[in-house]
């Protein structure tokens, strides 16, 4: 049985991967400072020991691990050019504290998640210091053995990449890198991407509370925001199609925001379809979800029931000829049209945006709000990916 221990545990999508897996464990700890966090953690999870700081954790009273998993923050990362050592190149961040707990504890494996931006920190600089860390005094990374730049390195077989959700089940655009560390030598790769067989349009919900959808005064808002922006160069624009029906990146603060994480619904005019059976040929498909907004990226990621033409090699949005117009368009002013209506993602899509089944949402719902249920799905890793992760590591 694989004892496993978890920091910035968030909802616990390490222990939900190896329930999905049926693979046997006993949940040795979790750790994770946010109370709300927390209190959806324990309605999944049932740990032997909480711990709510893993800096006045005493990592001695930690029984070895067979695998540990922590998502750590990225916080301000100084690099330091005595290279001296662990102690001297991350104190002050909360990755010495994982560092640490590694050097203490010993486990025969860790998986380290972070957003993609940590690669090219500082130049690379910033990355490069975790994985001497992680690396130096014995060990590898991807493959390779290397000369020692620091002191006192922990002697993990490093092995790193930078994966996509999209290409493990799940229609949503999320690079992460992560860190998959031995203690001994091991051959290692990374699992396979494979084809989606779910679009974002399969894991809405059908019947959405009124309370999700924007009011008009917020569109008004929106549109005006746009216009405001649009002459200095900082408008919102869109990524042409690329043939995935995915979500953006989900957010931890996408409740902050009524228009981050939104979907446009309308209902389409039979005018719009394929030319050869009498319509105007500027649909790309015909179902009825028109596009998925990021509106703090700028970027409306998926298209799809939107009236399109070619002008100047660039894909423009129009108003159609039918009475509807395009909401939220990237290019006119007047595309705000009342008729269409907008609304956020719920809690609950973000979540299966995740990998979590409803069950365990439900479980979850009954002890946080809407805005907490957000946070949480913004801030936690993909259980799919560690799903097939852990088939690598464990199954092979």
């Amino acid at each position: 049985m694989l004892k496993v221990g978890t920091d910035f545990s968030g909802i616990g999508s390490p222990e939900t991967a190896l329930n999905r897996l049926n693979l046997p464990h006993q949940n040795v700890f979790a750790c994770e400072i946010d109370k709300f966090a927390k209190e959806s953690y324990l309605a999944l999870h049932n740990p032997d020991t909480f711990y709510e700081d893993i800096t006045t954790r005493n990592h001695s009273d930690v029984e070895q691990l067979d695998l540990y998993v922590a998502g750590f923050p990225c916080q301000a990362f100084s690099y330091a050019g005595n290279r001296k050592g662990f102690a001297d190149e991350t104190r002050g961040t909360l990755f010495f504290d994982v560092a640490e707990f590694i050097r203490e504890n010993q486990p025969n494996c860790f998986v380290l998640e972070n957003v993609r931006g940590l690669v090219s920190h500082d130049k690379g600089r910033t990355f490069q210091t975790i994985i001497d860390i992680l690396s130096n005094s014995g060990g590898s990374v991807n493959g390779q053995v290397g000369l020692d730049t620091i002191d006192n390195g922990l002697g993990y077989h490093i092995y790193y990449k930078i994966l996509n959700t999209k290409n493990f089940g799940i229609p949503q655009n999320r690079e992460r890198v992560f860190i998959v560390g031995f203690k001994y030598w091991r051959e290692f790769n990374f699992p396979k991407e494979f084809p989606l067989k779910e679009t974002l349009k399969d894991l809405l919900e059908d019947d959405v509370p009124e309370k999700y959808y924007l009011s008009q005064k917020m569109i008004n808002g929106f549109n005006r925001h746009k216009e405001r922006h649009e002459d200095k160069g900082t408008g919102f624009k869109w990524q042409p199609k690329s043939g995935d029906d995915i979500a953006n990146c989900l957010r931890a603060n996408a409740a902050l925001c009524p228009t981050d994480n939104s979907v446009i619904v309308h209902n389409l005019h039979p005018r719009c379809g394929d030319p050869k059976k009498g319509g105007t040929g500027h649909l790309s498909k015909t179902d009825g979800i028109a596009y998925y907004l990021d509106a703090a990226n700028s970027i409306a990621v998926e298209i799809k029931g939107a009236a399109i033409r070619k002008r100047d090699d660039e894909q423009k949005l129009e108003i159609r000829e039918d009475g509807l117009a395009n909401s939220l368009t990237t290019i006119q002013t007047d595309s705000i049209v009342s008729s269409n209506k907008i609304r956020r993602l719920t809690p609950l899509e973000t979540w299966r945006l995740q990998g979590f089944t409803d069950e365990e949402f439900y479980k979850a719902e009954k002890v946080n709000s809407d805005t907490q249920l957000y946070k949480q799905a913004g801030n936690t890793i993909t259980v799919n990916v560690l799903v097939e992760l852990f088939k690598k590591i464990y199954l092979k």
